[in-house]
């Protein structure tokens, strides 16, 4: 071990003080190289390895500094035996230098489950300022009752910044264990053995342009004592577990977090309270952002999801969440999956989720309120097992399927417009509707399980208007239904309703296909009737043999007299003054006097 002093330099081998040296107090390691034995500390052009742990006390500075931009630290068969850098009260700098770990044999970096990895460690009153570095293959996994140590740890009261620095392949990337006023800028944490970057009860902690990708646990974890700090600027991607994880936190505030494809999610939120979570991005995860575990007063504001499964799931332990002016798109599944309780939705936009708002069994207190459902499959559908869903000015429009479906009881629906879809509201349960406009297929279906009272609510619809199955119940009053068929079924009426066939664009969209079709029939007939043929008119006969002139001329009398019917030749039906009728047969002769 190498103790760096204000004065001098101690070396020392197992407990016991092999020389102190004079020391000015600060070196860099091409200096340091004077002072320590070969194998302990060997530079061989820009690369230095170092063989013993190396500890500063308060006044003392280490410089990476100089020549080297290779540090290698040599591991041992445990942790005491490494060579890791421990500031103690000290100092220690790291400037545009690669950090990284070696076997004592082959010199190639360690594994994970090396026990004696090397570590950087920042003790109590120690300062760490990194600029452009990287740090690698650092920092031990947890066994039996060893919690493992991360690559870089702050431990409490410790300080220092670290800018443009890379941690790679560590346990963990980095950890902040209740320090002070530590400056993060442009860290990356990847391809840890855990997470990322640990965030543990640390205070005063400023940062931007956090990158976390790829490590095998969180991209990074908030936990430990509750802090003030404000967690922003951090993007992650393609992590094991979250990219993002915050627990047991107080007032924790998430602000400008962007994740991406991590294997669990975006964001979550577990055993907190008083959380706001501002300009949330997710995009391709599984869950967008997840709160549980008895989470309470979460207020999410301006978050955007796009892709993945769900954007966002409230677990059934959670109590008392917001979310206001969001925008969900192209998830598989959700676009808010509700399944916890006094549950707010405000002025959120879905747009192309399979199912835009699912509130799950077990939820309750659920209102959602001025929301936009554009496209997918259904709008909003609650199932079984729900209760207090009020949904208030709620616009669906083009959905597939149903804009509402319901088998929560006593579901009140207030307002709001729905576009499209084969149903506008399916109603499976006791639902009140007041002042909303549908234009669908089928305006309001009430299943046999369901009871609808529909009061000011205006429907167009091309097929069947109010639809109620055997056994529902259903009350219409003061209300507007044109469709072909207004009311399915047993409709109790009240108050004014307009009742009638569609509107004139929809009944000209059904009746041009019969118009169509006739033109073409007619066409058709006229094809046939030139492929037949016109028939010769029938010549009429001339004047009998022996029919004198006289008789000839009192022939063209009576048939130029306007006054005589004309009757056609054959069986002529004719009534007598006296009322009696006969049947007079015309011989040739009398036809021509009718002709």
């Amino acid at each position: 071990m190498v103790i760096l002093r204000p004065a001098n330099v101690d070396l020392v081998a197992d407990g016991q003080l092999l020389s102190r040296e004079p020391f000015s107090g600060r070196a860099d390691v091409v200096a340091l190289d004077r002072y320590l034995p070969s194998s302990w500390l060997t530079v061989t052009g820009d690369t230095a390895t170092l063989n013993a742990a190396v500890v500063l006390t308060p006044g003392a500075t280490l410089d990476s500094g100089g020549d080297v931009r290779t540090l290698k630290l040599v591991g041992g068969a445990t942790q005491s035996d490494a060579a890791s850098l421990y500031t103690g009260g000290g100092h220690l700098i790291l400037r545009s230098i690669t950090v990284t770990s070696a076997d004592p044999k082959s010199q190639a970096a360690l594994p994970p489950s090396a026990a004696g990895r090397p570590v950087i460690v920042v003790s109590s009153n120690g300062r760490l300022e990194s600029t452009d570095v990287t740090i690698t293959d650092l920092g031990t996994l947890p066994t039996g009752t060893d919690d493992g140590q991360a690559g870089v740890l702050f431990n409490p009261n410790s300080t220092g910044f670290l800018t443009r620095t890379t941690l790679a392949r560590n346990s963990i990337g980095l950890e902040l264990s209740q320090s002070l006023n530590v400056r993060l800028q442009d860290v990356t944490a990847s391809d840890s053995a855990e997470d990322g970057i640990v965030l543990r009860g640390d205070r005063g902690t400023t940062m931007s342009g956090i990158r976390a990708t790829g490590n095998a646990g969180s991209g990074m974890d908030v936990t430990g004592l509750n802090s003030s700090r404000p967690i922003t600027g951090v993007s992650t991607t393609g992590n094991g577990d979250y990219g993002v994880a915050v627990d047991k936190q107080k007032g924790a505030r998430i602000n400008g977090i962007t994740t991406v494809a991590d294997q669990s999610g975006g964001l979550r939120i577990s055993q907190s309270a008083d959380t706001v979570v501002t300009d949330l991005t997710a995009t391709d995860e599984p869950i967008g952002l997840f709160t549980n575990v008895n989470s309470t007063g979460t207020v999410i504001d301006r978050m955007r999801t796009t892709g993945g499964l769900r954007g966002m799931v409230i677990e059934k332990t959670t109590h008392g969440l917001q979310v206001r002016a969001s925008t969900f798109a192209g998830t598989r599944v959700a676009g808010i999956a509700v399944g916890g309780h006094e549950v707010q939705l405000d002025g959120v936009q879905i747009d192309d989720c399979r199912t835009g708002v699912r509130v799950e069994r077990g939820a309750s207190d659920v209102a959602v309120t001025g929301i936009v459902v554009n496209r997918g499959h259904d709008g909003i559908v609650m199932a079984e097992g729900t209760s207090g869903v009020v949904v208030t000015d709620t616009t669906v429009n083009d959905v597939v399927s149903d804009g509402i479906r319901t088998f929560s009881p006593n579901t009140r629906i207030t307002g709001g417009r729905i576009v499209g879809g084969s149903t506008g509201i399916d109603a499976a349960a006791a639902t009140s509707i007041s002042g909303t406009s549908i234009e669908s297929a089928q305006g309001i279906a009430a299943r046999p399980t369901g009871s609808v009272h529909a009061d000011r609510i205006s429907i167009d619809a091309e097929d069947v208007g109010v639809n109620a199955s055997t056994g529902s119940s259903v009350v219409l009053s003061n209300s507007r239904v044109h469709a072909l068929e207004a009311i399915r079924g047993v409709v109790g009426q009240q108050g004014i309703n307009d009742l009638s066939l569609p509107p004139l664009n929809l009944l000209g969209a059904i009746g041009v296909p019969v118009i169509l079709l006739a033109i073409a029939l007619e066409l058709v007939h006229a094809i046939r009737q030139r492929r037949v043929g016109v028939f010769p008119r029938r010549s009429r006969p001339g004047p009998p043999l022996g029919r004198t002139q006289s008789q000839g001329g009192a022939h063209r009398a009576r048939r130029q007299d306007p006054q005589r019917q004309r009757v056609a030749s054959g069986s002529v039906s004719m009534t007598a003054t006296a009322g009696t009728t006969g049947v007079v047969t015309l011989n040739d002769t009398d036809r021509g006097d009718f002709s």
